[in-house]
């Protein structure tokens, strides 16, 4: 009973990613802040792919995945949604990379600038769901193709090409772009520390978006890492199986479990390394209900009273 307990984790961590994207809704800060954009799109793209991922998982095991039946449509389409969904999340991941070495410059970039933007965004959303379903109607209309509930399906020459080479250069753009990044911040922090005719008030912004810098960089570092390890074992031994033709069904199914990795650790990073979404989780899960006594203040009116004795 492996795939209830999947099923349910994804169900649980579905509802970990809505409660993510509303707390840093509530934050105010989409407008103002690209980086927190980004951020609330990477939450949507994964909390999509944990409703994708339960519908295959259910479907694969219900039913008998060597039986041909209606199933078999419905196993298809899954698994290739749930690698549209998972570019999609990559390239979330790799905008996030590039507006960090656009806020590198002075001045930003027009190219990095329209590469982070909203339309294109959408544009390539688009594209890899056109990308991914467009192989998916082929293989609906070829009738030699194999079972696709079965889990070696998606471990064939053809899919790895199609699906998995993608993977494996959006983590390579993922990667370059981020040490270039580095690269970049440490270059402007020698620049600066060579400028000695900086006034205290310049200085002080300096170190404000030195330290804001950083601490993005940390939470990128920490996607960047986490993606790479959900990614890349299966890319890697889907490749070996090409080259080889050595299977193991249990190597593959522990693999493609493995691309829940990202959405299992992202909404934890998001909590404990963006402070507005921190401190809005701990104002949630640790709000007092206590009531402070309110106490009423009574003024007393200042009375004169003349006591005054009988006349005689």
């Amino acid at each position: 009973m492996k795939w209830v307990f999947i099923a349910a984790l994804c169900v649980t961590l579905f509802g970990i990613h809505i409660l993510a994207a509303v707390t840093l809704a509530k934050t105010r800060k989409l407008g103002k802040n690209r980086f927190f954009r980004l951020a609330f799109y990477l939450i949507i793209t994964d909390a999509c792919l944990m409703i994708e991922y339960v519908w295959k998982v259910i479907t694969t095991n219900i039913y008998e995945f060597s039986i041909d039946g209606l199933h078999q449509y419905h196993c298809i389409v899954m698994i290739h949604l749930c690698p549209a969904a998972i570019l999609c999340s990559l390239l979330m991941t790799l905008s996030m990379c590039l507006h960090r070495l656009n806020a590198t410059f002075t001045t930003p970039k027009r190219v990095l600038s329209a590469l982070t933007s909203n339309i294109t965004i959408v544009l390539g959303f688009l594209f890899i769901h056109v990308y991914v379903l467009l192989r998916c109607v082929l293989e609906l209309l070829n009738p030699r193709v194999p079972l696709p509930c079965d889990p070696l399906y998606n471990t064939e020459k053809s899919f790895l090409l199609f699906i998995d080479v993608p993977f494996a250069i959006f983590v390579s753009l993922i990667a370059c772009c981020y040490i270039v990044v580095i690269w970049r911040i440490r270059t402007h922090q020698y620049l600066v520390m060579e400028i000695t005719t900086l006034s205290d008030e310049q200085i002080q912004q300096q170190r404000k978006a030195s330290l804001r810098m950083r601490y993005n960089m940390i939470t990128l570092s920490c996607i960047i890492v986490v993606t790479a390890c959900a990614i890349l074992p299966r890319t890697i031994y889907g490749l070996y199986i090409n080259v080889s033709d050595n299977i193991n069904a249990e190597i593959v199914q522990a693999a493609n479990n493995l691309l829940l990795i990202n959405p299992l650790v992202d909404p934890f990073i998001y909590i404990f390394r963006i402070k507005e979404i921190r401190s809005q989780f701990v104002s949630r899960c640790f709000r007092s209900n206590k009531t402070t006594p309110t106490t009423i203040p009574t003024s007393l009116p200042a009375t004169s009273t003349t006591c005054s004795g009988p006349n005689t």
